[in-house]
């Protein structure tokens, strides 16, 4: 039977949640306000990355939400060390800083945080600002103006990254914004050139491309994993929510993934369902089908972001987490796959648990 530990219980509560921090760890996380205490990117990334010190846990928290103001969980510092308070309860964590490059500019006058972020040990790249697709829980499309970036400039910051003295990358993920298809040829280049620049694992995060054989391209220059997203499982939700994805259609996702799986091997490939936009079945569905063709199947609890029109829809209650990841493990399991991503530091903002098998690893 699976069963959470107390500390991915704990986890779990910081998804639906969030948490308070008192002044004295926002004094001593932000070195008397100097630093910033997040870059508020994406609604997945807006919180405080932290480390249990007790196990292999990571959990982006959030704290500026609304729905954070609720919460009974606590980080404070004692002078010594962090921890969190949850009802009398401690636990002792390792709060994870920003690269020290993440306001500093390239000769240009740009910031590297305009083309990569390292979260954890990854950086991630984005070489299209804004997106093709206009996602109801994704505020891409409404904040940024559709660009292609300069390729030589996505290198160098990812150079910077691998060098930053305080959070170093040990690995590379391409995503971002969705290409419109006139602009598939400059994201080839990007592909081929970023993934042959660097002898890092590189990760690439996309929609299917019309011929799925391209996976074998993405193969032939090195990519490392495969991230192809279905999200929403409910075929009516889907088709309101995600319209630009709903499009590509499920049996042409499905028929990617499958080419993937037979290129990349199954536990090379990943794909990201969110928790909180749909019945809870529905993501049990999905997990379901992913895994039976070979796929790892990646939770994100949905975090609503305030530039969106599901600003004011909530997260997902701890119940819905807790069964998600439970019963997801077990649909999982019958096919002999784990739930993603492989990365444990990248669990941070996904419903994953290292349960110290080969799978999981740290880059």
């Amino acid at each position: 039977m699976i069963m959470l530990t107390k500390n991915q219980l704990l986890k779990i509560k910081l998804m639906a949640e969030g948490m308070k921090i008192t002044e004295e760890a926002k004094r001593v996380m932000s070195n008397n306000g100097d630093l910033p205490l997040s870059l508020f990117e994406y609604a997945t990334t807006d919180g405080v990355p932290l480390k249990f010190k007790s196990d292999d846990i990571f959990i982006n928290a959030p704290f500026a939400e609304n729905f954070c103001k609720k919460s009974k969980i606590t980080l404070d510092f004692d002078g010594k060390e962090f921890f969190l308070k949850d009802e009398g309860n401690v636990t002792f964590v390792e709060p994870i800083p920003l690269p020290s490059y993440f306001n500093k500019k390239n000769e240009k006058g740009e910031l590297y945080s305009w083309f990569a972020m390292t979260h954890t040990d990854r950086v991630r790249i984005s070489p299209i600002a804004g997106c093709s697709f206009a996602c109801k829980f994704c505020d891409s499309s409404l904040t940024f103006k559709y660009q292609k970036k300069d390729i030589k400039d996505l290198i160098e910051s990812i150079e910077v990254a691998i060098k930053d003295p305080v959070l170093p990358a040990k690995h590379v993920l391409i995503s971002g914004g969705t290409p419109f298809p006139q602009d598939y040829p400059y994201m080839d280049e990007v592909y081929e050139k970023v993934t042959k620049a660097f002898d890092i694992p590189v990760d690439i995060m996309m929609v299917p491309r019309p011929d799925i054989k391209y996976v074998d391209k993405l193969h032939s220059w090195g990519v490392h994993e495969l991230s192809i997203n279905l999200e929403i499982f409910n075929e009516k939700l889907s088709s309101d929510m995600i319209v630009g994805k709903y499009s590509v259609g499920r049996s042409h996702y499905v028929k990617f993934l499958e080419r993937a799986v037979k290129v990349f091997g199954k536990n090379n490939v990943r794909s990201l369902l969110l928790v909180g936009l749909e019945p809870v079945k529905d993501t049990l569905g999905g997990i379901e089908l992913l895994a039976s063709i070979g796929v790892s199947p990646v939770l994100s609890p949905f975090r609503p972001s305030l530039k969106t029109p599901l600003k004011d829809f909530p997260p997902p209650s701890i119940e819905t987490l807790k069964i998600a990841w439970e019963e997801g493990s077990k649909i999982a399991k019958k096919y002999d796959i784990k739930l993603g991503p492989r990365c444990i530091p990248c669990h941070h903002n996904t419903l994953s648990f290292s349960d110290k098998s080969n799978f999981y690893y740290y880059s």
